[in-house]
């Protein structure tokens, strides 16, 4: 991961760049390398998908501010992920545009769209997981609250509130 500011290689445990001292703010780094590989990817369908994995990292880092308990879980995704893609994207900005005499390189697109469709689905899978259990966890929070209510009688039909 680089960073945002200074395009510095960052350590993944930084808080700060150590080159320009601005905070690391890792999701605006990732889809900031994203971006700028991505730019040589020529079919439609790789620019799509790209954005697609682009704007489901937004959501799904926004969901881990909302509940912190899932920053550890989704940590753990992200480390695995963001990287490699980062890392598959650069690799291909270095060779694009290298002559096809023997059809390596549409291989390598090909693979390259493979790719890029199979990140895409494991981030949409994260994203749906992560909303399901936001629904899960607000369901029973529902039902606790049903029970308290009954528990403590506010659903008798004599229940008054005295002035």
């Amino acid at each position: 991961m680089k960073c945002v500011h200074c395009g510095t290689k960052l350590r993944n445990e930084s808080n700060f760049c150590l080159k320009c001292g601005a905070p690391v703010n890792a999701m605006e780094c990732y889809i900031k390398e994203m971006t700028e590989s991505g730019r040589v990817l020529s079919r439609k369908t790789d620019k799509e998908s790209l954005e697609h994995i682009k704007e489901l990292t937004g959501k799904i880092f926004e969901r881990t501010h909302l509940n912190p308990d899932l920053k550890y879980e989704v940590r753990a995704f992200f480390e695995a992920y963001l990287p490699k893609i980062t890392n598959v994207l650069s690799g291909y900005k270095g060779i694009k545009g290298q002559k096809d005499e023997d059809g390596r390189m549409k291989d390598l697109r090909d693979d390259l769209t493979d790719v890029l469709n199979t990140t895409e689905r494991a981030f949409e899978l994260m994203y749906t997981e992560l909303c399901d259990n936001d629904i899960m966890e607000l369901k029973i929070n529902i039902e606790a609250l049903k029970a308290q209510i009954s528990r403590d009688g506010l659903l008798d039909s004599d229940f008054v509130i005295k002035e």
